[in-house]
């Protein structure tokens, strides 16, 4: 069976350069290349995925950091990244941070020469772990929240929510209450916070009050939101209207609403942010954001790293690029008017 040793004997090169020429590497000379390439087909060699690593010090492989898959948004992004990766001849090795502290650090020592490139989706890095993945010396792409100075690909949550503030405003709406202060079956997320931030300065810049009681602390999921939600609704001051901090969440309240005997919107109005897949299905007004797309977009900047075969360590700039986010108004909201009054 005819190695890449062989090719290389026959070549008059290293296999180093054999398994750079056979990647398609721009650091070899065009005369050195014809004769390895030369040397292959003589030798009808086929390159082992295994040999090839060993000798070029890559993997074909990158790790893609979750903080769980259980949302929709984190198993969206990862089959997008998954599919580009893989059409690029890439595997994906993935992570998942179920129940992990914050603080605790993720370890990435274990990625060393185990992976060439590193995806983080919306996890944040303690000092010892930023330090690791300099050491690591790989390409690192954020999905979400910023991991120092690498290359990320993020929304503007806060101006989801605004868009979604001034929606519901636009129609009339003056008590608007809100589901997903805080995620606390996750740790390594960013998004509950700045959404929840996002929701209480718009209300204070359109001259509205934030109702404690009004602002409901819950589980990123349906289920957890229903049953965070049913007192407020059921309360005999309730708000015309609720803003979910993802569709999930507010698929949780249709929900609730449902269970109480509130119409929506007539009695209700109801919104959510992201655009799940069942969003449409349910008529939900929400803030459409494209998952595939980052997830697309932070596979091109690992690669365009990898290609260009430079640590992003090295950079001076960051490349942050924002995908755009816009109002889908469908069937759960509507003007304040056309609603009973609180409490009704």
């Amino acid at each position: 069976m005819t190695t890449i040793a062989d090719v290389a004997a026959l070549a008059g090169v290293s296999v180093a350069t054999v398994s750079r020429t056979l990647h398609g590497s721009s650091r070899v000379d065009p005369r050195t290349r014809e004769r390895v390439l030369a040397a292959a087909a003589e030798l009808d060699y086929v390159a082992s995925p295994t040999a090839t690593s060993l000798a070029s010090g890559r993997t074909h492989v990158v790790a893609v950091v979750a903080p769980l898959m259980s949302r929709w948004f984190f198993a969206t992004v990862v089959t997008a990244i998954e599919q580009e990766l893989r059409a690029a001849g890439y595997h994906l090795l993935l992570i998942t941070l179920d129940g992990q502290a914050a603080d605790s650090g993720l370890q990435y020592e274990m990625f060393a020469k185990r992976v060439d490139g590193i995806i983080a989706l919306n996890v944040p890095a303690t000092d010892a772990d930023l330090a690791m993945l300099h050491r690591l010396g790989v390409p690192v792409v954020a999905v979400g929240m910023a991991l120092d100075r690498w290359p990320r690909v993020h929304i503007d949550d806060a101006a989801a929510v605004r868009t979604a503030i001034t929606h519901l405003i636009g129609l009339g709406h003056r008590e608007i209450g809100y589901v997903g202060t805080t995620d606390t079956s996750v740790a390594h997320m960013s998004t509950p916070g700045e959404r929840s931030a996002a929701f209480r300065a718009a209300l204070r810049e359109a001259g509205l009050s934030v109702r404690p009681e009004w602002a409901v602390d819950s589980d990123w999921t349906a289920d957890a939101a229903a049953r965070k939600v049913e007192p407020m609704l059921r309360a005999e001051q309730r708000p015309t209207a609720i803003l979910a901090g993802s569709d999930e969440m507010a698929i949780g309240v249709l929900g609730a609403a449902r269970w109480i005997g509130l119409r929506v919107p007539e009695d209700l109005s109801v919104m959510g942010i992201d655009d799940h897949t069942f969003a449409a299905v349910l008529g939900l007004s929400t803030i459409h954001q494209d998952v595939r797309a980052q997830g697309r977009l932070a596979v091109s900047m690992l690669l365009d790293d990898l290609r260009a075969e430079a640590a992003p360590a090295d950079r001076t700039v960051a490349r942050t690029v924002e995908v755009p986010t816009y109002l889908i108004a469908r069937e759960t909201t509507a003007h304040p008017e056309t609603t009973a009054p609180p409490g009704g």
